[in-house]
């Protein structure tokens, strides 16, 4: 517990500054976990590991004790059981680090593909984080973690003086602040704010398009009436006339490389609202749906969520179709990309956007917030054109995404996928 704090902070206070710390911190790392990318062990220095997941929460990350010692031997000790695990490369963070994010995490990792040491320096001297290779780890560790003032302001500087020596290759993060004087208590507050939603959230709209000159105006205008703060139309090459057409309807207009993922990625990263709402070309919004939406993300215990499916009421089939969509939802328990995923975009940051891979990218980015917490999908209704089933029937349609699903599961890969569709599309 920072004891440091205490005053201005009641004991109390302090305890429950702890925790948020600590959820903010697992709830970034818990992101990696979300997307396969890493595992996460909590290390605890009182109580028991079921006292610990049921303070936490987190049912697919793993709670230890701490080992003996100073935090150099503990810190030692980190390492040492997760190569010893089989771990190729392995970072230890502090819980008192409130902009830590995924995003430092997963660069951290990316680092470490050529760098031996890769360390997150605070502001205080120290560092939040410290990461390894394990041939160099095994190497150099004891030296590293050695004759380190720990505690003071001289932390960091020792440890690259003892890298140096060590001849290993360092790599610095940004430079982070972390808590523990009453001094840092303001930025942590406002850190700890991030990503906290409100039902007055600003929501963008963000449409992949490619060829959809037919298509767009009618999404762009749901979205304008639908309370968008901004509409950004992302086009994959169009050699029709959709990005004239969206920029009549009211929208930006910008252009990427072909790929939805890479799409709706790129319309994220120029985003500026609070809220990403991800619509896709031949897809309608229900009335107040950005509302509806700013609401939903509101509630702390929800990640994400979508709307309803339906096709229009004159489409041939339409109640069945309409029926079936909602049906493969709710088996799912995820809403598809069809549906119009929403998603606080602090949340979307952390888990890297969409894969880019060239289908399920929706469907493979709703399993990832799944894990991360609750999704819902909304009552009202997501209005879908039923063009596919109007040039290939119910059937072919239909079972087409049955076996596309299938295939996914059994681990197929997408770009396998991708190709058998578009012959069975042909």
């Amino acid at each position: 517990m920072k004891t440091r704090l205490s005053p201005p902070l009641s004991a109390e206070e302090t305890l429950v500054l702890h925790e948020r710390l600590t959820l903010q911190t697992l709830r970034s790392a818990h992101a990696l976990v979300a997307t396969g990318e890493a595992s996460v062990e909590v290390s605890i220095d009182a109580g028991s590991a079921t006292a610990a997941r049921r303070w936490l929460g987190y049912r697919d990350i793993a709670y230890r004790r701490q080992g003996e010692g100073d935090l150099g031997a503990r810190i030692g000790e980190t390492f040492a059981r997760a190569f010893g695990r089989g771990a190729q490369r392995v970072l230890v963070i502090g819980s008192d680090c409130p902009r830590l994010s995924a995003v430092h995490l997963r660069e951290a990792f990316e680092r470490l593909s050529d760098a031996d040491l890769v360390l997150g320096p605070a502001t205080d001297g120290g560092y939040y984080l410290i990461g390894l290779n394990h041939e160099p780890a095994a190497r150099a560790l004891p030296a590293i973690l050695s004759e380190v003032p720990w505690g003071t302001g001289d932390v960091l500087a020792r440890t690259l003086d003892l890298a140096q020596s060590a001849q290993l290759r360092t790599v610095l993060l940004e430079r982070l602040p972390d808590v523990d004087r009453p001094e840092d208590l303001q930025d942590a507050e406002r850190a700890l704010a991030r990503g906290r939603l409100t039902g007055d959230s600003t929501v963008s709209v963000v449409i992949p398009t490619l060829n959809d000159a037919e298509l767009v105006a009618a999404a762009v205008a749901s979205a304008r009436a639908e309370g968008a703060a901004e509409i950004l139309v992302v086009d994959g090459g169009s050699d029709d006339a959709t990005c004239a057409v969206a920029a009549a309807a009211g929208a930006r207009v910008l252009k990427s490389a072909a790929r939805r993922a890479r799409q709706m990625n790129n319309g994220a990263a120029a985003a500026s609202g609070d809220v990403l709402l991800f619509l896709h070309a031949d897809t309608v919004l229900p009335k107040g749906a950005c509302s509806l939406a700013a609401r939903a993300l509101a509630d702390p215990l929800t990640v994400a969520g979508g709307f309803s499916f339906e096709v229009p009421a004159h489409a041939r089939h339409s109640a069945l179709i309409s029926r079936v969509g909602r049906l493969r939802s709710r088996l799912g328990g995820l809403p598809w990309g069809d549906q119009a995923l929403f998603v606080a975009r602090s949340t979307f940051r952390e888990l890297g956007g969409f894969p880019d891979q060239p289908t399920m990218e929706d469907y493979e980015f709703a399993e990832r917030l799944g894990r991360l917490g609750r999704v819902v999908t909304l009552p009202e209704r997501a209005t879908t054109s039923a063009r596919s089933w109007e040039d290939h029937g119910l059937l072919v349609p239909t079972l087409t995404n049955l076996a596309v699903i299938a295939m996914y599961e059994i681990g197929a890969d997408p770009a396998r996928i991708s190709a058998w569709r578009r012959r069975i599309a042909r």
